[in-house]
């Protein structure tokens, strides 16, 4: 079992040696060493529970290292620009140790997670078809919250206690009682309701589920009466993907229609900027509600891949609060619209 005290030794330090740019390759060897450490204990906690997507070839260990991979990318100036991005709004100085630990708990489960998602995409593509229609239809119907627990992504039944204190279920308990309450012809919104219907009935059981295991268990009301489910799933794959999509394009024609005057027409922007903030924007959404890394975004990293020379400085003087105020509004006007999908 890991020992959480010992990884918030030299943690603070290590940190800020990083994010200051002095770091030694001792105390970054330290940092991941503790950040692999978090996403091998995760790792393990989902494979005993049966919820790691398809084969992957690699120990625990050599996936830990594949997760957090990318938070110990450098820039060309040699800046960790998502670990600068995370920790930024931390008082990295002044936060207790075991907060410093849980926000980076927080942020390398996060990236386990998206690890999982990427994994199985990777080698199990019928599953990430389901996750990602669950993603689209639960952001379009609302009929379930998405929340973090622990820092994995999950689902509760919108608008009702989720009885956080009692146990959760676990997915052979999903499997057992409520595959017989389907009929493994429903489309994913379908499974949904009954699911949240199914959630609400007991008083005596968490109502939280994580996104993985909703997937594992749809699949097992296909496969538990041998439905070909690739079938059933590829064709509302393709119908959802193509309607979300043209939806949120649409969305963010509609918001840079209606906010060009504000920040092109009075000079605050040139259009060509104005322009490339949509772009970022639509992405994000189409990442965010199509793709498989969920809401994930830096918007920084984002406008530097249409500005080159964007400076981090720069961007949060200049650009942060336009962008995601203009995100916040596209992001509105696309569920709107998803709702009547």
């Amino acid at each position: 079992m890991l020992n959480y005290s010992k990884l918030t030794t030299g943690l603070r330090e290590n940190l800020l040696a990083v994010l200051i740019g002095s770091c030694s390759r001792d105390k970054l060897n330290m940092l991941i060493a503790a950040c692999h450490a978090l996403a091998r204990s995760f790792l393990a906690s989902k494979s005993s529970a049966g919820t790691l997507c398809g084969a992957t070839g690699l120990s625990t260990s050599d996936l830990a290292y594949d997760c957090i991979a990318e938070l110990f990318q450098q820039d060309v100036s040699g800046r960790y620009l998502q670990l600068e991005a995370y920790f930024g709004g931390i008082p990295l100085a002044t936060v207790r140790d075991d907060e410093l630990l849980a926000h980076t708990r927080r942020l390398v489960f996060s990236k386990v997670n998206q690890g999982i998602f990427r994994l199985c995409a990777e080698t199990d593509p019928s599953m990430a078809k389901i996750l990602r229609n669950i993603k689209i239809a639960v952001g379009s119907l609302k009929s379930f919250a998405e929340i973090e627990r622990f820092g994995e992504p999950c689902l509760a039944p919108a608008l009702c206690d989720t009885l956080q204190e009692y146990p959760m279920y676990s997915l052979d308990e999903l499997k057992t009682q409520f595959i017989p309450q389907t009929t493994s012809r429903e489309y994913i919104p379908d499974l949904l309701a009954k699911l949240s219907l199914f959630l609400q009935e007991r008083n005596d059981r968490c109502r939280i589920v994580p996104v993985v295991s909703v997937g594992h268990l749809f699949r097992a009301v296909y496969t538990s009466r041998h439905i070909e489910y690739t079938d059933i799933i590829e064709a509302q794959d393709h119908s959802m993907e193509k309607d979300v999509s043209e939806i949120i394009s649409t969305a963010c024609m509609e918001i840079s229609k209606k906010t060009s005057k504000k920040y092109v027409g009075s000079r605050k922007v040139s259009d060509e900027v104005f322009q490339k903030y949509f772009d970022v924007i639509e992405r994000e959404l189409l990442e965010k509600y199509i793709g498989e890394n969920g809401d994930n975004h830096s918007f920084y990293e984002g406008l530097k891949t249409y500005i080159p020379t964007l400076e981090k400085q720069e961007y949060l003087s200049t650009h942060r609060n336009r962008l995601e105020y203009l995100y916040k509004l596209s992001e509105k006007e696309s569920l709107k619209r998803l709702i009547k999908l």
